[in-house]
């Protein structure tokens, strides 16, 4: 029952206010003639989505960033962000006019 607890409060601390939940992530995602970055906010999805932890990591994300490689043809296919992103759940990755919603463009100054 300790560890049980100890498990908790770790992982409360590790994610909450001042953790990674309150944070966007970037993922460099720019290949050549591509999108621009993927920016990732942990917020949205967990504290206005108000989805677990649970819902994406271990699977189909590992939680230590960079472990999970994924492409746009996996997410297209209903894998990683496509499970959600797939026009029912959440807005369809599939339309054109969605790529901004996640791809961010980096200023030319940067």
């Amino acid at each position: 029952m300790r560890k049980v607890f100890l498990f908790a409060a770790v992982l409360t601390l590790g994610c909450g206010q001042s953790g990674v939940l309150n944070k966007d992530l970037s993922f460099n995602a720019t290949s050549k003639g591509g999108p621009g970055d993927v920016v990732f906010s942990h917020r949205f999805h967990v504290k206005v989505k108000k989805q677990h932890c649970s819902y994406c990591h271990p699977e189909p994300f590992k939680k230590r960033r960079g472990m999970t490689k994924f492409s746009m043809k996996d997410i297209w296919s209903g894998k990683f962000c496509g499970k959600c992103h797939n026009g029912k759940v959440a807005f369809s990755a599939k339309e054109p006019g969605n790529c901004s919603r996640c791809h961010r463009k980096k200023d030319k100054g940067m």
